[in-house]
């Protein structure tokens, strides 16, 4: 063990057999390092140690005294640890606060009397769902903190005081202010209030805990990005408006030519392969041949030129008259 740690085991040893009592002072340096057994410089270490827990005051010009050691002052310690680590570690402050504090407000609401039920709704009272989230923050603290006194643990209260600190406790009400959401979370305060006027000791202990996990559901949330407000853009006062709106120029509207004055071309024949060549002595050409062209099917399967006229010849009377071969004279 170190000598500092020795030094302050010693004192705390005191302090447990009542040899110092809340609000004494200690011995000289000289004196008590002497009946302690330890150096002076390891006494200073060890004075200075406990002066940070708020086990001792020491007071420039006049002594070292031991504090008050009340609960609330003796947190304060927890406080500053949850003060270090509520970067790291603000989801697991909030889930013993979520198991602790329901319980501290089930003993409130059967042990708050009609003085402290007035300094909790005054303080109710005082929030403004539109106030800033430093306003709503510190509502917040005081509204919890008269909840753990009701209980009537200091302990308890003190503990509890701790474990939310400022800036988390802060940064959760900028989440919630920047949802727009501050004042569904004052009625939870408010429907808190109504069952500790009723000294409903399970519903408070419900509201509690669905209050306290919708803080810790508030702190994990991803916060809101930051949008930036666009600049608008002014055009020059020679360019109006209305010339960029018009990609294209407005079609020419047909009704303005007149009817007459179009040529009325008929709509052109679909082409057809060219069919082998036929003697024209053979035959000769009918309307119904200039009219109906060949099919490209027929083209394509009769490519030679008997089995062409065979399919693609007509077969009215004078069509199959010519089809006969001519005699030679």
């Amino acid at each position: 063990m170190a000598v500092t740690d020795e030094a302050i085991t010693k004192i705390k040893e005191m302090l447990v057999s009542g040899q110092l009592k809340a609000g004494d002072r200690l011995p000289p340096e000289n004196e008590l390092s002497d009946q302690l057994g330890l150096s002076r410089s390891s006494l200073r270490e060890a004075v200075k140690a406990l002066e940070l827990i708020r086990v001792l005051d020491v007071r420039r010009g006049d002594g070292t005294y031991v504090t008050s050691l009340e609960p609330g002052l003796l947190t304060e310690t927890m406080g500053f640890m949850v003060e270090i680590h509520q970067e790291t570690s603000a989801p697991e402050l909030l889930e013993v606060r979520r198991i602790l504090e329901p319980g501290a407000a089930a003993h409130a609401a059967g042990r708050m009397d009609a003085r402290a039920v007035a300094a909790l709704r005054s303080c109710l009272d005082d929030a403004d769902p539109q106030g800033t989230a430093l306003e709503l923050a510190a509502h917040d603290f005081a509204f919890h903190s008269h909840i753990g006194r009701a209980s009537g643990n200091p302990y308890l209260a003190g503990l509890l005081d701790s474990l939310t600190g400022s800036a988390l406790r802060l940064r959760t009400w900028q989440r919630i202010t920047e949802a727009g959401a501050a004042a569904s979370v004052l009625e939870e305060h408010a429907a808190i209030l109504e069952a500790l006027t009723l000294g409903d000791a399970e519903l408070v202990r419900s509201l509690m805990t669905v209050h306290v996990a919708s803080a810790e559901r508030w702190l994990r949330r991803t916060p809101a990005p930051r949008t930036v407000p666009a600049v608008p853009v002014s055009l020059p006062a020679t360019v109006p408006v209305q010339q960029e709106q018009q990609v294209q120029p407005a079609p020419r509207p047909v009704a303005a030519v007149p009817a007459a004055a179009l040529p009325v071309q008929a709509p052109a024949p679909v082409q057809a392969p060219a069919p082998a060549p036929v003697p024209e002595a053979t035959r000769e050409p009918t309307p119904a041949q200039t009219q109906a062209p060949v099919q490209p099917q027929i083209a394509r399967i009769a490519r030679e030129p008997a089995l062409y006229e065979l399919f693609a010849m007509p077969s009215t009377p004078g069509q199959k008259a010519a089809r006969k071969p001519r005699r030679p004279a």
